[in-house]
């Protein structure tokens, strides 16, 4: 456990050192640091350059830091300023990646050289390969820069005049402090994937799958996916933080609910979760579907409710005493903190570049490596809660194996007579209580066998109802199932021998096993049944009725080819001949 906490402390430290230095250190082989004065114009309507420097000095505001914010707007912006020459190469830097459009227009020395810029754009068409948008300033110009933007996200332009050689170093500075962030995303998300294949425990995989999408969203934010992974797919550069931010808020709250285990202390908080997934699930729609500035609105609107709802369930669990709902807290109120200050960064309520665009790599990373530790806990408190269980179950056992045995017994006893009952019921026609049409194939595989190995005879008989249908149509089926129960009884009396079987084959079809029975004797006793049958009446709701049967017999022999196929076929042909004929009759097989 201790040396879990060194591992995390270590990693977060580097983190946030690295962090530190790319936001505030400097190279001690640059160039004097270009601090510019910015003025800033916001139009209704698209602008060209001409019309922006013919507009009224009264038109510009003085901007009071170079980084300007304007939050959620669909206003077109311009920035203006003036830059001294220099004896050295320099790099105007636009340091956020979500603009849409971006056009960099350079006067000097009586020329003119534009940049078009934005994520709209393919990534390569860039002038200087960087996540954010960058340009070159030849050494010993003098000018004027304007700067136009439109985005449907944040208005944020973070305006830097670096040296080459300083901006090039902060880059190399950022790309670490990058590298241990997803390096930290990607050992975990490693870590726990492999942790799924070997327990089959579902919040590992649930807990993998929240730290790709949500390394998704933080490439997607830091302008990295698109340099890296999508450089030529702008509908994923428009999309993707939507998209991945949904996808790790609809994880987020699956991998919670399996996690906390919730159903068995609160269901309330358990419904919670569920719409929280739903909401996820609909932004990811939107996402999908809708325009970028719905659906972020969506997005930063179930963010920091979403992440102050799994705190409130932290926080209730560990009223509740459990030890990992303690660290489950610390891990989504760090994220909550972050995502809120990022949250207001896009909003431009707080202008702090450094917590705008590190607050949320820290305190995710905060957050990714305690939920990982979570885990940690909630397994090994799962693996020892079970085997504190399984060893009162055993003593338990143990002192009471005499009673147990004894109550066994009569259980066993108990459950044969159940079992021989449902075996009994499983081969029985519920209508007329005879066999059923399995017991019958099973029992005529029986006798088939036995008088091959006696060298005895075997008979079968098939009997069907003649026009039946017509009794169903006339009188209904109530009528038709107490003539079906009325001849399985004149069947079973006619059987009175104990080996005969008679059975209920389907419909208004039976059949009738006849163990050690000849063709004579066979054909005797489906005569005696017909002449019977068409001698009765049955007693039914609608008053007496009468029917007729028809009758095919089929023997065991050496012409039958010896199988219960070629028996039941040669039986069910002849009483097929019985009805083409004319019906009330018998017929015996041929062969």
């Amino acid at each position: 456990m201790n040396r879990g906490i060194s591992s995390l402390l270590v990693l977060l430290g580097l983190l946030t050192l690295a962090l530190w230095v790319n936001g505030n250190g400097t190279s001690a082989v640059n160039g004097p640091n270009d601090t510019l004065q910015l003025d800033y114009l916001s139009v209704e309507q698209p602008l060209s350059l001409a019309g922006v420097r013919n507009q009224p000095e009264q038109a510009w505001s003085s901007l009071p830091t170079q980084r300007a914010s304007f939050g959620y707007t669909d206003k077109e912006y311009w920035l203006r300023t003036t830059v001294n020459a220099r004896a050295y190469d320099r790099i105007l830097y636009v340091g956020y990646p979500l603009l849409d459009e971006l056009s960099i227009y350079w006067l000097h020395d009586g020329k003119l050289t534009s940049y078009q810029l934005g994520d709209h754009q393919p990534f390569y068409q860039r002038p200087i390969l960087s996540s954010a948008f960058a340009v070159p300033l030849p050494s010993g110009q003098a000018g004027q820069l304007f700067i136009r933007a439109n985005t449907d996200s944040s208005m944020r332009l973070p305006v830097r005049l670096y040296s080459e050689t300083e901006f090039f170093d902060r880059q190399m500075q950022k790309r670490l402090a990058e590298g241990i962030y997803f390096g930290v995303l990607l050992c975990m998300a490693v870590y726990n994937l492999f942790s799924f294949f070997a327990s089959r425990e579902p919040e590992f995989g649930l807990y993998s799958l929240y730290t790709v999408f949500f390394a998704g969203l933080m490439l997607s934010l830091d302008g990295l996916g698109f340099r890296y992974l999508w450089p030529d797919n702008l509908f994923l550069q428009e999309k993707g933080i939507p998209i991945f931010g949904s996808l790790t808020f609809l994880t987020a709250a699956l991998f919670a609910y399996q996690l906390l285990n919730l159903k068995e202390y609160r269901t309330t908080l358990a419904r919670g979760l569920f719409i929280m997934a739903g909401l996820s699930a609909l932004t990811l729609l939107v996402a999908l579907v809708g325009p970028y500035q719905v659906s972020i609105h969506l997005l930063l609107s179930l963010a920091a409710p979403g992440c102050l709802y799994l705190l409130i369930i932290g926080i209730y669990l560990w009223r509740k005493g459990f030890l990992y709902a303690r660290i489950f807290t610390i891990a989504w109120g760090a994220l909550l903190i972050s995502v809120m200050a990022n949250s207001l960064g896009y909003l431009g309520i707080i202008d702090s570049m450094f917590i705008q665009r590190h607050a949320i790599m820290i305190g995710s990373g905060i957050e990714i490596l305690l939920l990982s530790w979570v885990l940690a806990v909630r397994y090994n408190e799962q693996r020892r809660q079970k085997l504190d269980v399984q060893r009162l179950h055993n003593e338990k056992l143990e002192d009471k194996v005499d009673e147990r045995t004894f109550e066994l017994q009569i259980a066993l006893r108990e459950l044969q007579d159940v079992n021989a009952e449902l075996e009994r019921r499983n081969y029985e026609d519920a209508l007329t209580k005879l066999y059923n049409r399995r017991y019958f194939t099973r029992q005529l595989e029986k006798e088939y066998r036995r008088a091959l190995r006696n060298q005895g005879q075997l008979s079968l008989v098939m009997i069907d109802i003649d026009h039946f249908k017509k009794v169903n149509d006339t009188h209904g089926h109530f009528v038709g199932d107490q003539i079906l129960q009325g001849l399985a009884t004149r069947l079973k009396s006619r059987s009175r021998r104990p080996a005969d079987v008679v059975c209920r084959y389907g419909g208004e079809e039976f059949a009738v096993i006849l163990p050690d029975c000849s063709a004579r004797q066979a054909k005797a006793f489906a005569e005696k049944l017909v002449n019977d049958v068409r001698a009765s009446t049955f007693n039914t709701d609608t008053g007496p009725q009468k029917i007729t049967i028809s009758v095919g017999i089929a023997v065991l022999d050496e012409q039958t080819g010896q199988s219960t196929e070629t028996l039941f076929k040669a039986a069910d042909e002849a009483l097929y001949r019985a009805k083409r004929d004319g019906r009330d009759q018998v017929v015996a097989s041929e062969t």
